[in-house]
This record gives structure tokens, sequence and C-alpha cells, in this order.
């Protein structure tokens, strides 16, 4: 059998004789092998990834090996600017790309995993891997043969692809429906199509210390191509990436008021091939594997609720058998799309790759952070590669490069994308290459978490953030056992990488920076870019060297409480107190709104209303149910950070500006829920809302304890005992009543000597505010809080007198004078020194008098 240098040569020569004879040879070329084009696409469309057309993709390999008929080929794939990104499916080289294992078609048929509930995915998926895997080999054969086939091929190959990417860019909008994508590609045409390019990128991206990974120029998004010409001068092939939101904001909304005044930097020369090749598979990656792990996400919630419904209505015993049925059908019908979309994403060979690739995207970012000597100013470089691989050392240069003004957000978000696909379901394609990937994604974590200097967005920072719970030992999905190599790897990572003392400080600052940015971050939202920091952070607590690290930056913040910034710590733990309190007080209220619920429907009085009226109910009730869940699970988080933080930070608790709220809050959560009002949140499967107040309790009396027992404990005591709103003389017993029957016997003892401390000092506090207040005249007392001041501070703007605590308190969320809104920071409140020398005075009178 020929070979298929022996048909290129065949080719090659008949080609040749035909130009050297005709007049007119292209054409001639042209009417020759256009019908067979048209064949070899009819058979294309024909095909399926488990049976592919070997011998048309045979005849495309030679066709895009000869000059002459690559030139062909790649013309009758020309689509029209004015076209959809869907027109690409109908080109030849299309066709090839939409055969997948998913519909060819948005809102088409599954065709694989029909009978999920039924049949082994296992061999079925592994036929579409090596389907999958069959393909892209030979997709990557032709394209690299195009690539090398003369200036204009390549010219027109890189346009095809580019425009392929941009006008398939609305794959990733936040409205995109099944209805809406039809004028895009497939989701399996996107898959393949990274999966293509990802192989293009394999010269440059297999070692980390690869010289070609700095012929990457970051000015490349940048640029503004006017017409064909300019692309091919510039070597800009995908179009319109300058209107990306970049890493960095362009200066004084340029980009919107006048594009001639962007003030980005942007290379003068032409832009290579490993660029183009490199932001070509970042896009690609955007609008292919970002969306379908997106879609898998939502199915995957989908069927949650699904198989919730399905079981409720098995146990009610109300709904018919046609109910049923239609319940599992849909339950089959997502799992169908689930399976499907997972084969997709999950192919070995591509997802190594693109673990190569994320590594290799994670040590060009660092380096282009690094590279910080260049002149950003001049109009005249020609590139601004980096010019060598720099160390990294924190701190980081205080020069920020403006190259991160021409880089695309998409680029960050691609690599928290990889990190949560692998993580949930293939954690051995991040452990397997060793512990260099790690390493280099901690890096780039670390760099663009550390200050919104690199990074301005807030919900980026949160999500990279989340690529550090991602990076934590955890138990191999796939096995029942702890994958012992993978393990080490991630341990060594937090115990032995040369930057992992800046991992609390960066995630702390994260934690705050979700809150402080002025921008609009919903409640929900904030706390579900909270909870994989709590568990970063009960990871890191549990290692001493990170523990040391959480204990300096208390001890820091101690020491610079009246600092012009409130220190890291105090903002973190103020923010750590408001979603506590926030959290818990919602999860109770909800729990009790569900005892009423419940007690109503199960009492009968639901019995009486309309179908309608009793659905309604329903919904209502699940609705309230997972609002439950979601504020039990993150406020059980909030109260345990608290808990362990106070086992060795202590005195910054007991400050001043912080022990009152401290005191307050345990106490409001301890009188719910071991005195009288405990009833009302009793209410049927407590464990399906993750409510556990006994676990609550625990720890909230393991922090009284902790601070109780401190240096600085009659400080929390007196707090206590002061909080007139949720203390009595009888929480603390009833609290010892609660600990002896849910097995918090060794804590009876420090509550009762809490208790005792506190009765001693209540008693002693009543008496001085009986004394004081009542008398006291009114410029002795606090505006904001009505309590006598101890320390007055004069605010500059205002001039209004308040006590150094309350303003210090206000000033962690609010950095605003309170009685004018103008700017105020510590630094800048006036000592009242004669009126707190008249007060000292005051109150040593009345005592002598008393």
């Amino acid at each position: 059998m020929a070979s298929f240098e022996d048909y290129l040569i065949f080719f090659t020569a008949v080609n040749k004789q035909i130009i050297l004879d005709e007049d007119n040879g292209e054409l001639q070329i042209k009417t020759i092998y256009k019908p067979i084009l048209q064949k070899v696409y009819d058979n294309i469309l024909k095909a399926t990834i488990i049976f592919l057309p070997h011998c048309e993709i045979a005849i495309l390999q030679v066709f895009s090996a000869e000059p002459l008929l690559a030139k062909m080929l790649i013309n009758d794939c020309y689509v029209p600017p004015t076209s959809s990104g869907f027109n690409y499916t109908n080109t030849v080289l299309g066709a090839i790309f939409a055969i997948s294992g998913l519909p060819k078609i948005p809102g088409g048929i599954f065709e694989y995993f029909q009978k999920p509930m039924e049949e082994l995915s296992g061999q079925l998926e592994s036929n579409i891997w090596n389907g999958m895997e069959n393909l892209h080999v030979q997709l990557h054969k032709i394209f690299l043969h195009l690539l090398k086939a003369g200036p204009e091929v390549k010219h027109k190959t890189l346009s095809w692809l580019g425009s392929c990417l941009e006008k398939n860019a609305g794959r990733c909008k936040l409205w995109n429906n099944e209805m809406s994508m039809l004028g895009f590609i497939s989701d399996g045409f996107a898959i393949n199509l990274s999966a293509v390019l990802l192989r293009l990128c394999q010269p440059f991206i297999s070692n980390t210390d690869n010289p070609k990974l700095l012929k990457i120029d970051p000015t490349y998004c940048a640029v503004q191509i006017h017409n064909d010409e300019d692309s091919r001068e510039r070597g800009v092939h995908l179009l319109k990436l300058n209107d990306s939101t970049m890493l960095l904001p362009v200066d004084d909304d340029s980009r919107e008021n006048n594009k001639s005044l962007d003030k980005r930097p942007v290379a003068k020369g032409q832009f290579n091939f490993i660029t183009e090749c490199f932001y070509m598979t970042q896009k690609s990656l955007e609008i292919g594997f970002a969306q379908v792990q997106e879609k898998m996400t939502s199915i995957n919630q989908e069927l949650a609720i699904m198989q919730q419904t399905f079981v409720e209505a098995q146990q009610s015993g109300s709904a018919t058998s046609e109910v049923m049925k239609h319940i599992n059908d849909r339950m089959e019908g997502e799992m169908t799309k689930y399976l499907s979309m997972k084969a997709a994403l999950l192919e070995p060979s591509t997802l190594y790759l693109l673990s190569q690739f994320q590594k290799a995207t994670c040590v060009w970012l660092t380096q282009v952070v690094l590279d910080v000597n260049k002149d950003f100013q001049s109009s005249d470089l020609q590139s601004y590669c980096p010019n060598k691989f720099n160390v990294i050392e924190f701190p980081l240069p205080n020069i920020v490069p403006l190259t991160l003004k021409c880089i695309p957000e998409f680029i960050l978000e691609n690599i928290w994308r990889y990190l949560t696909l692998v993580r949930r379901f293939h954690s051995r394609s991040l452990e397997e290459p060793g512990f260099t990937l790690v390493s280099e994604l901690l890096n780039t974590v670390l760099i663009f978490m550390t200050s919104n200097s690199r990074v301005r967005n807030p919900h980026l920072r949160a999500r990279l953030a989340e690529c550090l719970d991602c990076l934590l030992p955890h138990t191999d999905e796939d096995s029942s056992v702890t994958n012992s190599i993978g393990s080490y790897y991630r341990e060594m990572l937090f115990l032995k990488h040369p930057h992992r003392k800046q991992i609390v400080y960066a995630l702390l600052d994260v934690f705050v920076g979700i809150e402080m940015t002025g921008q609009s971050v919903e409640f929900e939202q904030k706390f579900n870019y909270r909870r994989p920091m709590y568990v970063v952070m009960d990871y890191l607590w549990k290692l001493e060297e990170h523990r040391e690290v959480f204990k300096s930056l208390a001890k820091d913040a101690e020491n610079n409480m009246e600092a012009a910034s409130p220190p890291l710590f105090l903002r973190f733990i103020n923010l750590l107190m408001n979603d506590a309190v926030f959290l818990l007080d919602e999860a109770l209220t909800n729990m009790a709104r569900l005892r009423q619920m419940q007690t109503a429907h199960e009492s009968g009085q639901w019995a009486n209303l309309s179908q309608r009226e009793r659905a309604q109910n329903m919904s209502h009730l699940q609705n309230i149910g997972m609002t439950a869940r979601f504020d039990n699970i993150l406020g059980k988080e909030t109260i345990n950070t608290f808990k362990y933080l106070t086992s060795e930070i202590k005195s910054i608790f007991c400050h001043p500006t912080m022990v009152d709220r401290v005191a307050a809050m345990l106490n409001y959560f301890l009188c719910h829920l071991v005195g009288p009002k405990k009833k009302n949140f009793k209410v049927k499967d407590m464990k399906e809302y993750k409510f556990e107040p006994a676990e609550i309790v625990l720890n909230i009396c393991m922090i009284y304890v902790h601070l109780g027992e401190s240096e600085n404990g009659e400080a929390f005591c007196l707090a206590v005992s002061k909080d007139g709103r949720s203390y009595n003389p009888q929480l603390f017993k009833q609290a010892e009543d609660v600990l002896a029957r849910i097995g918090g016997a060794s804590l009876i003892v420090g509550i009762t000597n809490l208790s005792q401390k506190v009765s001693k000092l209540a008693i002693q506090q009543s008496n001085d505010e009986e004394l004081l207040l009542t008398e006291a005249p009114e410029n002795y007392l606090d505006p904001i809080m009505s309590t006598l001041m101890t320390d007055p501070v004069i605010l500059p703007s205002s001039k209004i007198n308040v006590d150094r605590s309350t303003i210090a308190r206000h000033l962690l969320s609010d950095q605003t004078d309170p009685f004018n809104r103008s700017h105020l920071t510590m630094d800048m409140v006036i000592t009242n020194t004669e009126l707190k020398n008249q007060i000292d005075e005051w109150i040593r009178i009345k005592k002598c008098q008393k």
C-alpha cells in the first residue's frame, strides 16, 4: 500500500505538470480537485467520533501538504466577514472539528450515554477518548502542513483560525443559552479546536525553562488591526482582543472616550507565531472548555435538585407513576448530557497538554510581572517580550509593568478553571507532572493575589484564592485511599515552597479585599468566594510555620491599631465578626421560619389551601431550606475560625476597639442556642439543613474560655457583663446544662470559672453605671454609643468628641467622619487631654462620694 509520502510525491508531480501544460493551471487544478473536496466534505458530515472518516482525513492531509492543493483547501474554507460563527462548521475543515461526542448543533441530540442508569459508561468513554485523540492528532498534522505551505497559505490559515475564534467569542456571553448559541460553533467543535491549538503549542510549553516562552509578547492584545494587509504585516490574526477586560484597566477611560488616546504599550515589530499561537489557545479555552465546564456545573446542580425532588416524591407517596417517570426521564436526560460533556473535557492526552500549557502560562506571567526594567513609555520598542528569566523574590518590585494593561483577565481565569476542573474530576493530571507544575501554579497565584496593583478585579482575585483550595492535599476522587505521591507534592507545596510564607498574607488580603473594593459584591457571592478561603485557613492554621504568620500579623495589628490604614489582621477579624453575626443571625431566623412552616404543614393547615397555594408553600419551604443550609455551613465555618484563632491569638480580641463587639456577638448566639428560644430552631432533618447547634455551642464556649483565661481576660469578662442585650445571670448556667448533654463536660469548669468572674464584674459594673451614667454631663458621653468616654478624641472635620475605641471601630468599615462623611483615618484624630482629665477627675470624685 502506498505511503503518505508516495501520494504527496505523486500529486505534486501531477500538479506541476498541469501548471506547465495549461495556460491557467491553478484554475484547472481547482476544477479537477473541487469535486474531490466536495465528496470529502459530504462523507465527513456522516462521520462520528467512534467511526472516524480516516480515508477523507488522509486525503486532506495530502491536500494540506502539497502547496497548490493547500492553497485551494484554505481558499475553499473561506468564510465571509459578515457570516455568523456557525458558518465555520460548513467548511471542510470545520466539519472535521465538529466531529465529537457532543451534538453538532446547539440543542441537538446527545448520541452517547443514552441509558446512563443502566449501562456501564467506562468502555464507551474510553472509545470516545480514543476517537478524540486520533482526530486531534490528524487535525494537528493537517494544520501543521498548512502553516508550512508558504507565507500566503500560512496567513490565510491563521486568519481562518483567528476569525473563527473572534466570530464565536459570543459563546462567552453571560446571556448564552441553547437558542442564542445557534449562531455559533458547537461545544465539540470548540473543544477540538483547543486540542489542536494545544498541540501546536507543544514546542514551547514542554519545559518551564524553554527560552521560546520568552518570545510571547504581552502587548499582542492591545493591537488594533484595521484590514487584512494590516493583519499580515503585524502578525495579528486574532482580532478585537483590544476590547477585552485587562488585568489592569487602561488609564483615564481612554478606551471608552477615544481609542487614539490608548496609553498601553504596544510593540512596533511584527508579532511571531509563538505569540499568536499562545493567545489563540487562550481564547479557544475561554470559548470552549470554560463554557462546557460551566454547563456541567449547572447540570450537576439541576441533578441534585431533581434527585431531592424524586426522593421527596417517593417518601410522600402522593406522586403518581407518571410524575415519577417524568422526573426519572428528566434525570436520565441530564445525566446523558453530563457524562457526554465530562468525556469531552477529560480526554487524557488533551488534559496532559492543558496541564503543560497552564504551567507554561504561569511561568510566562511571572516573568512579565518581573520584567520591570523596560521603558514602557517608549513608542519605538520592537518587542515587549521578557529579556531573561528572573528569579521571584518577595516583596515583589514596587514597579508594576504597564504590559499588565495588555493582558486579558481570561488568561488568569483559564488557570482558575483548569484547577477547578482537575481538582474535581482528575486530580492525577495535576500531580503526575511532579512538583514543578503545582509550584509554578502557586507562584502565579501568590503574585496576583498579594496586591490589587497587578489585578484590579476583586472577583478574579477571589477566584485565585479558590485556586489555593484546589492545591490543598485532597483524597484522590478516583479511589477510597489517598494518592500518596500527589498528596506528597501538595503537602510539600505548603511546607517547602520558597514563598510559602506569603500565603497567609495573600489570603487575608483577598478576604478583606472582597469587602473593601467599593464595588458591588452580592452577599451570597461574597460568601461563596470566602467559603474556600475558610478551608485554606483551617489547613494553614494546623501547620506551625503558617500559624506563626497569623500570630505575627496579629501582633503587628496590635502595635499599629491607630495607623492611618487599619492593619490587615484587624480588618480581617472585623469582617470575620461581621460575617459571623450576619450568617448565624440569618441562619437562626430561617430555621425558626422552617419550624413554623413544617408545623403548619404537619398540623394539616395546608390541607385547606388550594393546590396552587400548597405548591407555592412547598416551593417557599424549599427556598428557605436552601438559604438556611447555605447560612448554616458558612456560619459554622466563621465560628470555627474564631475558635482556633482565639486558641493562640487572644489580646487583640480583648483590645478596647474589639472586645465589646466580640462579647456581644458571643452572648447573643449563646443566649439563642442555650436559652428558652432554642426550641424555636428544632426542625425535622436538621442534618439536611446542616444545622448543628451542639457544635456551634461547643465552639462558642471554647472561645469564651480562650479569651476569659487570657492575660486580658478581665477586659473580656467585663465586656461580657456590660452587654445589656443578651447577658443575664442565668446564661452560663444554661450553657453548662447544655454542655453536659452534648459531650462538652471538659468545658464546664472553664465556663463555671468564667461565669463567676463575669458575675462579680457585672455587679460592680451595674453599681458604677448607675452612679455614673445617671449623673454624667452630656459632653462626657460618647455621642454614638451613649456611654461614658474614657479616652475622648476630637474628630478634625466635625470637631465632635467621641471615645477613641468607638471611632476606631467605625473606621474599620468606613473611613469617613460619621457626622459629616469627610475623609478620616485614625492618625487624624486629636487626643482631647483636657476633656479626659475632666472625666477622670469627675469619676474619682463620684466614687469617693459613694
